[in-house]
């Protein structure tokens, strides 16, 4: 099944339908094979920043078999453009965030274990590690509790994350953002790295925190200069 350019007033973006889609099933395997998440269980979305679509992830279906063509296509208000897949039940969440931030292109929600160990105990996830700090822009905040899958749990989530590129729920994961889809894997990553160095580095004794002056010149490096431009 081919998938078009989508047209009219900023739906998905300047890129085709079927390059996101064909993104969004390789970041989604990745999740799996990066232990981020297991079985089922997680969600992705993404669209070019201020558009008024999105693809996310269907509901229940497995990453390792999923297709392009189950992936789902959804408005800012959750609501399937295209009958088929039922979307993830998390699609509240996703579309709360790209109607709160025109900068976000990608959201993805993760289940990884040391992140969510903190979540349980309700610990931000502090700064230890330059790149990471860099990257996520200081530590990972705690949200309030709020219950999972449920419609009207968006927003709350939206508020909790606010202009940040992760937050942690209460008792459940990650929730992490980005520009694009790499952008957003990557603060899932480090999100799950700094809660696993600070999980050893705490047994040891008492880890020194990135200043943040050097979380701020790391943040701007890392977004703004590294790498090819």
């Amino acid at each position: 099944m081919g998938h078009r350019r989508s047209h009219g007033a900023k739906e998905l973006g300047m890129t085709t339908e079927g390059e996101l889609r064909e993104q969004l099933v390789r970041f989604a395997r990745q999740m799996i094979t990066t232990g981020l998440v297991r079985g089922t269980s997680g969600n992705i979305s993404t669209r070019e920043p201020g558009a008024t679509q999105a693809l996310v992830t269907p509901s229940g279906v497995d990453y390792d078999t999923m297709t392009t063509d189950a992936v789902v296509l959804v408005d800012l208000e959750g609501r399937s453009v295209n009958p088929g897949f039922k979307p993830s039940v998390d699609t509240p969440v996703h579309v709360a965030i790209y109607r709160a931030r025109p900068d976000v292109g990608a959201v993805i929600h993760t289940h990884s274990p040391y992140a969510a160990a903190f979540s349980t105990l309700g610990l931000e996830i502090p700064p230890l590690i330059t790149e990471s700090a860099g990257y996520l822009g200081g530590a990972v905040r705690v949200m309030h509790y709020v219950p999972p899958a449920r419609t009207d749990t968006g927003d709350d989530v939206a508020r909790g994350l606010g202009g940040d590129r992760a937050v942690l729920l209460p008792n459940h994961g990650v929730v992490a953002v980005g520009e694009n889809l790499k952008k957003a894997f990557g603060a899932a990553m480090a999100v799950e790295e700094s809660a696993h160095v600070a999980y050893i580095a705490l047994q040891l004794g008492e880890p020194h925190l990135v200043s943040d002056a050097e979380v701020a010149r790391m943040n701007d490096f890392i977004h703004h200069k590294y790498g090819q431009r």
